[in-house]
């Protein structure tokens, strides 16, 4: 394989992955927030704070970080401060959906056992709409400029590192639209005129980053590897149905409608007639139909069978949760690796 053809593979640039990134930063800040939050008032027996008949939730400190978060964004200019207004915006929303067992209950009830699952919901709906929306929007050469300016800005500002600088300019390479070329000209010149700097922290995060998911490629493209990732990926599908199907005959089960009972009766069907196409694709083929497939199954699984999952062993079950996070990103890696290697002249 040459290194055009590689760079195919490890450098696809049909949708924005910063956008990506950082959606991703907001998404696990939020998760994060929850975990910590819940963990903190449990180990501090629940304060009260405010004092007397006041208590100061902390949906009001979400609410709070997600207005100056929306604010930043309003006000100021550059990526770090975007990146920050993320991070922020990530915390607070944690702290706000953290809450929700008191806003859908008529007693006020932080511990009402599905608020996890409500979160869980939330997170995952939000996390797979967002991909979706960044992924179909693709970039056209309008949005290669916008991305190229806002570099441009960034180097204005003293804000654009070496990565975002190189990012930038291979952006703009893809620009095909000939009417556009002087102004594609006009911003690598401005890019061209100063050395962005190539230590601080982000730089460093941004290597890092994108030095894990290159190698994860490169493993990736091996297809032993990928047998082995993939099995392990059926066997915690596999054992996920079992304990879908063990709680339904238990006795231990949390009371719920026959709708609910026969909703994930159908998802565990669905998930498990998924994984044994997706096995059957996998060794004899077409390879891609295979992964799709597997997809499909994770996402059933995260939609509806990991839900019920989270009723039953609130936080028992988020070990699953990261696992199948994990390979919906292995996943991701692998369908990518395989249609770029699909599009490649034979």
């Amino acid at each position: 394989m040459t290194t055009k053809d590689r760079n195919a593979l490890t450098l696809p640039h049909s949708y924005d992955r910063a956008a990506l990134a950082r959606f991703e930063l907001f998404l696990f800040a939020g998760v994060a927030t929850v975990l910590i939050t819940r963990a903190y008032l449990a180990a501090t027996g629940y304060p009260q704070i405010g004092g007397g008949a006041l208590h100061i939730a902390h949906v009001l400190w979400g609410g709070l970080l997600m207005a100056v978060a929306i604010v930043a964004t309003a006000i100021t200019e550059g990526s770090r401060t975007r990146d920050l207004a993320t991070l922020v915006g990530g915390i607070g929303f944690g702290l706000f959906i953290d809450e929700v067992g008191k806003f859908v209950t008529a007693d006020v009830d932080y511990f009402y056992q599905p608020a996890i699952a409500i979160m869980y919901v939330v997170f995952v709906l939000f996390y797979l709409a967002a991909r979706e929306v960044v992924i179909r929007r693709g970039m056209n050469d309008r949005h290669r400029l916008a991305i190229g300016a806002r570099a441009l800005s960034d180097l204005a500002l003293g804000q654009l590192d070496e990565i975002q600088y190189n990012h930038a300019l291979r952006v703009l390479d893809g620009v095909e639209d000939r009417s556009l070329t002087d102004l594609v000209d006009s911003i690598k010149a401005g890019l061209h005129s100063q050395t962005p700097p190539t230590g601080g922290i982000e730089s460093k995060i941004t290597r890092g980053r994108n030095a894990f998911f290159h190698r994860a490629e490169e493993l990736l493209r091996h297809r032993v590897v990928r047998r082995l990732v993939l099995t392990l990926f059926v066997l915690q599908a596999l054992l996920a149905i079992v304990q879908v199907i063990y709680a339904l005959v238990s006795e231990n089960v949390v009371e719920a409608d026959d709708v609910s009972d026969l909703v994930v009766q159908i998802s565990t069907v669905a998930t498990g007639v998924l994984v044994v196409l997706g096995v059957w694709f996998l060794f004899r083929g077409p390879y891609l139909r295979a992964l799709r497939l597997l997809r499909a199954s994770l996402i059933v699984s995260l939609l509806v069978t990991q839900v019920y999952l989270f009723t039953q062993d609130q936080f028992g079950a988020l070990f699953g949760f990261a696992v199948s996070l994990f390979m919906l990103a292995t996943l991701r890696i692998a369908i990518r690796s395989e249609e770029a290697a699909a599009a490649l002249p034979q």
